[in-house]
């Protein structure tokens, strides 16, 4: 979830130029395959690729109105996009997961309050049923999670739903068997750091989620908005935490943390490097060596070059899903330019 009260005023971030994190030749082709038009500036918060290849699309802010928001499928081949339904009761979506029913998809929603939470008790988890290539799709299931304001990146062990709690520095689990949500845990290395950064970002803290499987164990990959982390926790076959919480990587950047330079949500791939959507350094690349240590470099933004980009402005990236077969994973933006919001973008980059 983009917590900024400034969402307007975001700068626009060129995909050109050198910079503190550049470093050899550019490796990664960048495509734009869609943009939602100014006059439907749909703001992507996350985004999921599905088994037919298309894309499932939440967004934050939805200006329709009623409270219904819709959620969008975007197909990289024609780049069409289209509503297969909407979520009643909900005016902003977050956080997408697969669930290991046939068909079926988990997203967090609720009503949108004043400082980019949600009104209290309006949270839900919604399952919808999405089938291959269908233009519609059908919300088979509501569940309340009820006591929350805030419920950011998602993932699904199962049928369970974990879901990052930015506010509370919590993660939340919510059985869509038995219809129940409860706090998995807490931990200070989730919570926000408001002597780092002022105000509403302050208390954001743990943002994305990604489950990974890593020598026959489950990861739950994360960022941290407010401290600039990057790290992860184990969990068992029912989502319950395993171990402790680690801080992989503290983010470094030129400058401070803050409404336009925070980490959103990421994926892993099979070499175990993550890609994250920071609002200011556009794509970033955190590689982990085999002996645990880390570096950091800029994908695709002021810091790194790609080529095939020409033209191409990433406006607030917000969310990154691995291509099905690898070798490429797209970028999801907010669409918020030289202080309007100009349409969500979908990017195609090579890795």
């Amino acid at each position: 979830m983009k917590p900024s009260p400034a969402l307007l005023a975001l700068l626009p971030l060129v995909a050109a130029g050198g910079g503190s994190f550049g470093g050899g030749p550019p490796s990664h082709v960048a495509t734009e395959i869609f943009s939602f038009p100014p006059t439907n500036p749909v703001f992507i918060e996350n985004l999921l690729v599905l088994p037919d290849a298309r894309l499932l699309l939440t967004s934050f802010v939805h200006f329709g109105p009623d409270t219904d928001s819709p959620l969008y499928v975007l197909n990289p081949a024609t780049s069409s996009v289209s509503a297969v339904t909407t979520l009643p009761n909900s005016t902003s979506q977050t956080g997408i997961a697969k669930l290991s029913g046939a068909n079926q998809y988990a997203v967090t929603a609720g009503i949108l309050g004043d400082n980019f939470e949600f009104v209290n008790n309006t949270v839900n988890v919604y399952v919808v049923s999405l089938g291959w290539n269908a233009s519609s799709a059908t919300v088979v299931d509501t569940i309340p999670v009820p006591g929350v304001v805030s419920a950011n990146g998602l993932v699904a062990v199962g049928n369970v739903v974990l879901s990052a709690d930015s506010r509370g520095g919590r993660i939340l689990r919510v059985d869509t068997v038995t219809r129940t949500s409860s706090v998995a845990f807490a931990d200070p290395l989730l919570f926000g750091d408001p002597a780092n950064v002022s105000g509403s970002l302050g208390i954001t803290g743990v943002n994305g989620l990604f489950l990974k499987w890593h020598a026959g164990q489950r990861w739950v990959y994360f960022t941290n908005t407010a401290r600039g982390t990057y790290g992860r926790f184990k969990v068992d076959s029912l989502g319950h935490k395993v171990g402790s919480v680690q801080v992989l990587r503290t983010v470094t950047s030129a400058d401070p943390i803050g409404f336009t330079n925070s980490l959103d949500d990421l994926v892993v791939d099979e070499d175990g490097d993550g890609y994250i959507a920071w609002q200011d350094q556009t794509l970033l690349k955190v590689k982990r060596y085999g002996n645990g240590t880390t570096a950091q470099t800029v994908v695709l933004g002021p810091g790194g070059v790609a080529s095939g980009n020409a033209g191409i402005t990433l406006k607030t990236p917000t969310s990154v899903a691995l291509g099905l077969g690898g070798g490429h994973i797209y970028v999801g933006t907010g669409g918020a330019e030289a202080g309007n919001l100009t349409g969500g973008q979908v990017v195609k980059v090579t890795i």
